[in-house]
C-alpha cells in the first residue's frame, strides 16, 4: 500500500511539474524558409550579384542597373516597401 502511494504520488508530482513547465508558447521557430540563418534584403541580394557576401567594384558599377530591378511600379523610385524584406505572415492556424 505504502509503495502505491509513492507511486502515484510520484506520477502526480511529474505530472504537475510538466503543466507547470508549459508556459503555452508555441517553440520559437527560425526564419521563414529554415535554415537559422535570415532571409537576405532585396537591396543586398539586388547588389550583391554573385551572393558571395561582398559588393565587389564590378557589383558596385552595376548598381544602377541592379537598384531599377527592384522597382516594382517603374515609377523611378525606391520606396520602403520595395528594398525592405516582406514581413513574415502570421500562421492560419493561430
Amino acid at each position: 500500500m505504502n509503495k502505491m502511494l509513492i507511486v502515484v504520488g510520484v506520477g502526480i508530482t511529474v505530472l504537475i511539474l510538466n503543466a507547470v513547465a508549459q508556459d503555452g508558447a508555441e517553440p520559437r521557430q527560425g526564419p521563414p524558409g529554415g535554415g537559422g540563418k535570415p532571409p537576405t534584403p532585396p537591396i543586398e541580394a539586388a547588389l550583391d550579384a554573385n551572393s558571395d557576401g561582398t559588393i565587389d567594384a564590378d557589383e558596385i558599377a552595376n548598381a544602377p542597373a541592379a537598384l531599377k530591378k527592384l522597382d516594382k511600379n517603374s515609377d523611378g523610385k525606391l520606396t520602403v516597401d520595395e528594398y525592405r524584406p516582406a514581413m513574415p505572415r502570421p500562421r492560419a492556424d493561430r
